[in-house]
């Protein structure tokens, strides 16, 4: 089989990843051409693509589990109370997992300070509407968000849950602790 054989000599250049996008490109191409395309379901195919990866020691993706209650209060329990940063990142935490946050929502990079102003209608600041009513909610309000058809932002309410990853009370400790920087700093930010 023409496709096989051509598949070995790629095999020692590049990565089965790479090659399975190159039959992607070729069943692509035959098919606008109205070429038959069998030879792409041959189940010898995939017996070879296998044989290759571990011919050459492509390693495996690494598994992944999800972050669950458990493993979050685990993350806690490696934290303090006391140190400023150790506040921030507990209330980071409990924040993402209770609103079910995107990396990209709560966290930015050095070079997006540079924006200025655009800042914080990207990001998370001190000024963002951060009402807890009660100390039953936490409502938050994103400015961007990808769930957020046109980015308009969104408003995500947290419910207290009085336990060690409650998100309202780990606010609740960032905003006592956090009154000497500007409301126009980001919500989350570590001094270390």
């Amino acid at each position: 089989m023409w496709l096989i054989e051509w598949l070995y000599t790629l095999a020692g250049t590049v990565k089965v990843k790479t090659i399975k996008l190159y039959l992607c490109g070729l069943k692509s191409y035959q098919l606008d051409l109205g070429i038959e395309c069998m030879a792409f379901i041959d189940p010898r195919l995939e017996r070879t693509l296998s044989g290759i990866k571990q011919n050459h020691s492509e390693t495996d993706r690494r598994q992944r589990t999800p972050l669950t209650r458990l493993y979050l209060l685990t993350i806690l329990n490696t934290l303090g109370h006391t140190s400023y940063d150790n506040v921030v990142l507990r209330a980071a935490f409990t924040q993402a997992f209770a609103g079910f946050l995107r990396v990209g929502e709560f966290t930015y990079r050095q070079t997006d300070l540079d924006t200025g102003n655009a800042f914080c209608n990207w990001f998370l600041t001190k000024s963002i509407s951060l009402l807890i009513a009660g100390g039953a909610h936490l409502e938050l309000n994103l400015p961007a968000s990808k769930t957020a058809p046109f980015r308009h932002g969104i408003q995500l309410t947290m419910a207290a849950s009085h336990y060690a990853g409650c998100p309202v009370m780990a606010v609740k400790s960032l905003i006592q602790i956090d009154s000497h920087r500007p409301a126009h700093a980001p919500l989350f930010s570590i001094e270390s």
